[in-house]
């Protein structure tokens, strides 16, 4: 069985949703009365004013029932007549509410009751349903690396990727709709100096030391919340860069206010310099992985291992892929589903059989190694071939534990054209 049959098992499934007006209201009552509808929209103080007059606008019964759909708001009457009875209407930016966008996008509900020979008037109040993110680089950053990753991972399966580009050192702000109750969120960063040391680091934001300063908002990231992300360097007495720092700060929708978000350090180090001192933060596991690379069903397999030494012998290594390929992890949940490989929440690989045996269902056999090794090479090249379908970038997170409970992870981004 090859692995293009397993991605057609999960990777194609959609719904196609249309919208259409029904003129015939049911009659809660054969007296009547009017309404007036307008779309208005809340300003967060870190997007300038949207025009909503192209908002598509939604008039439903109080029991869920679609009476009236308009392509935009400026197609609304300017007085509507209506049975007497309750009702609400919803707007929202045009087009599809995607997990990542590059602009931010609104969403709003109004109930409001049609009297006997009264006009109503209602207002639908939009308020941004996605956060934002942007990164930010001191001078010293700047003058130290020639190049970056940033991924951003609220737990979800989609994650935020900002990458170097020479003709941009900081990239546009990208908005991300939450999934429900995220309290925290990841940062990953991985980074090569100017003198060819791959520095990475690992870091988790939480929300409620701000929200304890801005009484109105609670601890789980929500829409209209501004993020900013500071990267700097750390330096050795030597002068050597031997990490990153972060500072965030947010902005909450209805405040002109920042607040500091409580950065947890998780690991920061540098993997790759030869011949210094260990890095303080790192630990004795070295995990060598290749630069981030495109790849075609001509690439070298070879040049994806990854090479794991602990010297007090390995005790986990765990691996996740962060795609923003829908079609990928669509194929990565069929994986879990028929074979229990759960590559999107993290797969153990140390004595994994059941990873021994579907990469010899897919013709590419790999060994796993047991609790206590002190080496492993972990064969990402063998993805290479499979990939090749499935254009997008994405990011293997690999997580190495040794027997004392010492932990270093990194990264690789695997781009399919």
């Amino acid at each position: 069985m090859n692995f293009s049959k397993i991605l057609m098992l999960g990777a194609f499934a959609g719904l196609c949703l249309t919208s259409c007006m029904n003129d015939d209201f049911p009659t809660y009552d054969s007296r009547q009365g009017s309404m007036s509808l307008s779309v208005d929209q809340m300003q967060p103080s870190a997007t300038r004013a949207v025009e909503t007059s192209d908002y598509p606008v939604t008039i439903f019964s109080e029991n869920g029932d679609e009476l009236h759909f308009f392509e935009k708001a400026s197609d609304v009457p300017t007085k509507l007549t209506m049975p007497v009875g309750k009702y609400y209407a919803e707007a929202h930016t045009p087009g599809v509410f995607d997990k990542i966008m590059d602009a931010p996008y609104y969403i709003g509900k109004e109930d409001f009751e049609i009297l006997q020979n009264i006009n109503t008037e209602a207002t639908v109040i939009c308020r941004m349903a996605n956060g934002s993110f942007t990164v930010r680089f001191t001078d010293l950053f700047k003058e130290t690396f020639t190049s970056y990753e940033v991924t951003i991972d609220d737990g979800s399966n989609t994650a935020i990727i900002f990458s170097y580009d020479e003709s941009q050192w900081e990239p546009a702000t990208t908005y991300m709709r939450f999934e429900e109750n995220v309290s925290s969120i990841k940062v990953n960063f991985r980074g090569t100096t100017k003198k060819g040391a791959t520095i990475t680091a690992s870091n988790l934001l939480t929300k409620s030391a701000a929200s304890e300063k801005y009484d109105d908002d609670k601890e789980f990231f929500s829409g209209g919340d501004a993020i900013v992300i500071v990267f700097n360097t750390v330096e050795s007495t030597e002068g050597d860069v031997t990490g990153i720092t972060i500072n965030a700060n947010i902005k909450f929708e209805e405040s002109e206010e920042d607040f500091e978000l409580d950065v947890e350090d998780n690991i920061t180090g540098d993997d790759e310099e030869e011949g210094g001192d260990t890095p303080e933060g790192s630990t004795a596991i070295t995990l060598d992985l290749p630069k981030d690379m495109v790849v075609n069903k001509d690439t070298d397999p070879a040049k994806g291992d990854a090479t794991i030494k602990a010297e007090n012998g390995i005790k986990s290594i765990m691996v996740k892929v962060v795609s923003n390929s829908a079609d990928m992890n669509a194929s990565l949940n069929s994986l879990k589903e028929q074979y229990g490989v759960d590559f999107i929440g993290g797969t153990e690989i140390v004595e994994n059989q059941d990873l021994v045996n579907l990469f010899d269902v897919l013709g590419n056999p790999l060994s796993v190694p047991a609790e206590g090794d002190k080496e492993y090479v972990f064969p990402i090249g063998n993805f290479f071939t499979l990939l090749t379908v499935l254009s997008g970038d994405h990011t293997f997170v690999l997580t190495v534990t040794d027997m004392n409970g010492e932990t270093k992870d990194g990264k690789l981004t695997l781009t399919v054209e």
